[in-house]
């Protein structure tokens, strides 16, 4: 009984995980507040990490703990989206 509780559990999450990391990654790419150097596709500007006009800028959230989100991959302390 309880192992079936944490295998949807798990399921659950998983399931949660790969739906806020597809809402995230369908937001417009914005500034970002600079902590550290800034992601690749962003260029410093001021106290902001701004993203580059060629078109070729994936999105870019900061990092929250050690790990990105699935469908992103680590970039100092933010997470880019992946392709």
């Amino acid at each position: 009984m309880a192992q079936s509780l944490l295998l949807s559990l798990a399921a659950s999450a998983s399931l949660l995980a790969g739906v806020c990391s597809s809402a995230l990654a369908q937001q417009p790419l914005q500034p970002l507040p600079k902590v550290g150097s800034c992601p690749l596709g962003y260029y410093s500007s001021g106290g902001y990490c701004v993203p580059s006009s060629g078109g070729n800028t994936r999105g870019a959230i900061e990092k929250s703990g050690a790990g990105c989100p699935l469908g992103f991959y680590s970039s100092g302390s933010y997470c880019v989206r992946s392709r």
